[in-house]
């Protein structure tokens, strides 16, 4: 695993300081989740642009799709 450096202001060094007994997973974990919301989001645009197009999604397969991502999430 590689390292990174990040920047925070004062205030929010202080504050994850006070509420996290280890601030660096906390990072790791919000870093994490932030991805997972992009990843969703590029999905739901990507099906998005799919039904738009009508390009004609079998039920069982829509199905299957949608069950995936709640499965994932």
């Amino acid at each position: 695993m590689s390292d990174i450096s990040i920047c925070l202001p004062d205030d929010l060094l202080i504050y994850i300081n006070q509420k996290a007994q280890n601030p660096n997973s906390l990072i790791e974990s919000l870093l994490q989740q932030w991805r997972k919301q992009q990843e969703n989001e590029a999905l739901a645009a990507a099906c998005q642009l799919i039904d738009e197009l009508n390009l004609g999604w079998d039920e069982e397969w829509q199905t299957q799709a949608i069950t995936d991502w709640e499965a994932s999430g």
